[in-house]
């Protein structure tokens, strides 16, 4: 019985509650500069690997808008927008084809990034992008 004399008491139920909930809201309010970076560099890499690397045709009208990386770094969230042609033919084939390009896209990552976990890709589809005079194609011939 003397063993129990010499225990410490418990932290109480609310101040552990407190403390959960200010973490938890505090991220999404005021991410931290490492996580701004990690979401920068993530976007950087998921962007050249886009361009350069997927070659599905189910892809060509589909242009990265929205890049937004969870606080516990687990899921990014990445929205698309579509060209009016794409649009046109259908989200739902496109859809499939990220989802299906989302595994070769994390395993890229992991080679290409030091980090501990590579997160998961979610795809989002925005809308149609509106047409412009201006696509990047023309200028850099």
């Amino acid at each position: 019985m003397s063993s129990s004399r010499n225990r410490r008491p418990r932290a109480s139920r609310r101040r552990e509650g407190d403390s959960l909930s200010s973490f938890s809201s505090s991220p999404s309010e005021n991410p931290s500069a490492r996580h701004l970076r990690v979401q920068s560099t993530l976007f950087q890499e998921v962007s050249l690997l886009f361009r350069s690397e997927l070659s599905d045709p189910r892809l060509e009208g589909v242009s990265l808008s929205s890049f937004e990386l969870s606080p516990d770094g687990r899921l990014v969230r990445i929205g698309y927008t579509l060209t009016p042609d794409a649009a046109a033919s259908g989200t739902r084939a496109v859809q499939e084809a990220l989802e299906r390009a989302s595994g070769y896209l994390r395993s890229q990552l992991a080679l290409h990034l030091d980090m501990k976990r590579t997160p998961q890709l979610r795809f989002i589809y925005i809308g149609v992008a509106e047409p412009s005079g201006t696509d990047g194609e023309g200028g850099e011939r």
